[in-house]
């Protein structure tokens, strides 16, 4: 019995140290949309581009609201359009990679 709880110890610290180790950080979120959504943004003007359909539509970043816990993270940005459509990108993110990502627009 004492080899069972030695064995399921083990196996829990290894667990907490990979997900301690593979949560990503905001810039990974950053990198995340650029491929999935093609949504690139230059840091010193706040101004983005988006491939849509092959046409670029330009955005402006407005607004980040990153929550980092000890084994995931969320986080949610902001854009609106030229149109004057907002453009919401949120999604949690474990394991190195970043599940239930959605684009939301209103």
């Amino acid at each position: 019995m004492k080899k069972y709880y030695t064995i399921v110890g083990i196996i829990s610290i290894i667990l907490v140290a990979i997900l301690l180790i593979t949560c990503p950080k905001e810039s990974d979120f950053k990198l995340y949309l650029e491929d999935k959504y093609a949504l690139k943004c230059d840091e010193s003007s706040f101004e983005c581009t988006q491939n849509v359909d092959g046409k670029k539509e330009k955005l402006k970043f407005e607004s980040t609201d990153a929550r980092n816990g000890v084994f995931f993270m969320t986080v949610k940005q902001t854009f609106k359009t030229e149109a004057d459509v907002t453009k919401e990108y949120s999604g949690v993110g474990m394991f190195g990679t970043f599940l239930f990502v959605s684009e939301k627009t209103f």
